[in-house]
């Protein structure tokens, strides 16, 4: 961005008027217009906002997320508030013994959203337990105390706290409670404290009622939500010609909702939390990254947005951009109705899907995880057409055979020898409208050869800046603790799958004989925990939650090399 000359005196009261609106506000010291309205822009990319200064009526800075600009007098009504829904489907209590399907799981999940049924979960022999208290979800002894949320100053005499022997190891405790509390307590605060600290909010409190830091990010995003789903404000009126009215928060219902708000304040949610462990958040490079690989078949896996993983201590890794893992995934869905009006509670196929991709998503983390170590098997690697050099048809025995394609490359083939340039895919020219002079691209269609040689081989499913490593997971041990973070709505919920290595090899690669019937061994089965759901709007509950993420964080990030 650059200002001329000619046009720096128009510009130059505004210049002001915005520095000196953002140095009173948001205490910073910017002297050059270009690094000023690049700090404004920064600062605001994630929101629309309207900023008001002394001498400056409105500036509108537009950005991708869509935020409205919040107004406190009456407006034309929105649309009702979308009932909360949660999937309540129940899974048998114990382990079955056997199950036909156990065989023929390709077959089974082939068109799964057409044809999904009870049998699915029966055939992946899941059981499901709800309500689980955070005590027993996560390992004893790395659950952070309910005393974590109180300041250290004042939880220091609390007889709940546990001392250890060592004093290096009461101070290290000490360091991680203070780091604990600096972030819990940002959570614990209002919504309309924090909505009206934010920097740029229309309505904004100066000096801001809480000073946000860790948890910014968080309420930034929040607030995109609560447009859609916050009815503590609501208030509907009819005015004189007898059409509803509305004052409070809310621009629409719950289930209009942007899927990519409830993700964003997910995200940095789980962000907050995984920062102190020297880990980050990693989206999946493509589509081909969310599929789970069933036997021969890869099938993709809805709603899992982002994983946990840990920053590499190598410089060299992490100048890189390479991340160790993944820890924990983060799985998100925008579904609010989960049955039909025909369909009783618990038996909507909305609640199996959301279970079975739930349990696709603990899957697809536990494959990756088992990759440390490992090199990828590509199908393609030894076939000709992925790995030889290719130069015409014929020749190399993988184009098509018929005389007329043959006749068009051996054309093709006396043109080159001859000196002649054959029929290229592009071309740059020149359009005679545009005086600049301007190239632009004309595709021609591509003939045989062109079409050929441009044949690539189908793209990894190992995301190419992660080294897999199963961390938490102790040597030798079996099985594998996954962690999911959960999200419907506008809450979260913690969920733990343990999962056997022989079940996840059965999964993926087969059995090992024809006629093995899986059913009839113990490690068949997958046990699914789950604890309560999170409300994100109410204080206490984001506290809970964070208690929950702290702790896994905790017990995957524990030393494992002492088994």
């Amino acid at each position: 961005m650059a200002i001329r000359a000619l046009d720096y005196g128009k510009y130059f009261v505004l210049f002001h008027q915005i520095r000196d609106f953002v140095t009173e506000n948001l205490c910073l010291e910017l002297t050059d217009p270009i690094l000023l309205v690049c700090r404004v822009f920064d600062i605001f990319l994630h929101h629309t906002r309207i900023i008001q200064a002394s001498c400056l009526t409105y500036v509108l800075i537009c950005t991708h997320s869509g935020a409205k600009v919040p107004d406190n007098g009456p407006r034309p009504a929105p649309a009702r508030p979308y009932p909360l829904d949660f999937p309540q489907y129940q899974a048998q209590d114990d382990l079955i013994a056997a199950h036909q399907h156990a065989q023929n799981l390709e077959q089974l999940f082939l068109g799964l959203e057409k044809s999904v049924s009870a049998q699915h979960v029966e055939a992946l022999n899941i059981t499901l337990q709800r309500e689980i208290p955070l005590e027993r979800l996560v390992s004893e002894g790395h659950l952070p105390p309910s005393t974590w949320l109180q300041d250290p100053s004042l939880a220091a005499g609390s007889s709940d706290k546990k001392q250890d022997d060592a004093a290096s190891n009461q101070k290290a405790r000490e360091s991680e409670h203070e780091s604990f509390y600096l972030r819990a307590r940002e959570l614990l605060q209002g919504n309309d404290e924090c909505f009206d600290s934010l920097p740029g909010t229309p309505g904004a409190r100066r000096p801001p009622p809480v000073r946000l830091s860790h948890a910014n990010k968080f309420y930034q995003h929040l607030l995109l939500m609560a447009e859609s789903w916050d009815t503590s404000k609501d208030n509907y009126t009819t005015n004189e010609d007898g059409e509803e009215m509305y004052t409070g928060r809310r621009y629409g219902a719950g289930h209009e909702m942007p899927p990519h708000y409830r993700e964003d304040t997910v995200s940095a949610f789980v962000e907050l939390c995984v920062w102190p462990f020297k880990c980050n958040l990693q989206n999946p490079w493509s589509s081909v990254n969310r599929k789970l690989q069933l036997r021969k078949q890869y099938f993709p896996i809805q709603g899992i947005t982002s994983t946990v993983c840990r920053n590499p201590t190598d410089r060299q890794k992490a100048r890189k951009g390479i991340l160790e893992g993944p820890l924990v995934g983060i799985h998100c869905r925008n579904t609010t109705t989960f049955r039909t009006a025909s369909e009783a509670k618990g038996e909507g196929k909305e609640e199996i899907m959301s279970l079975l991709f739930e349990v696709g998503a603990a899957l697809l983390i536990a494959q990756k995880r088992a990759r440390e170590g490992k090199e990828e098997e590509k199908p393609w690697q030894d076939k000709f057409w992925a790995l030889a050099e290719r130069r015409h048809l014929g020749e190399m025995g993988g184009g098509r055979q018929d005389s007329e394609t043959n006749a068009r490359a051996r054309r093709e083939i006396e043109a080159t020898k001859s000196g002649v340039e054959p029929m290229e895919d592009v071309e740059m020219e020149k359009k005679d409208n545009e005086p600049d002079g301007k190239e632009t691209k004309k595709r021609r269609i591509q003939g045989p050869k062109q079409a050929y040689l441009a044949t690539k081989p189908p793209e990894s499913h190992w995301e190419p800046k992660m080294e897999y490593r199963s961390i938490g997971k102790e040597p030798g041990a079996g099985f594998d603790n996954i962690y999911l973070i959960s999200s419907l709505n506008h809450h979260i919920s913690i969920v733990n799958i343990r999962i056997d290595d022989r079940y996840l090899d059965f999964i993926t690669h087969g059995p090992e004989q024809e006629g093995f019937d899986p059913s009839t061994q113990e490690w068949w089965g997958l046990e699914v925990k789950r604890s309560k759901w999170f409300d994100l709007f109410e204080p206490e509950e984001r506290g809970e939650a964070m208690r929950g993420v702290w702790g896994v964080m905790r017990w995957m990030m524990r030393d494992v090399s002492n088994g």
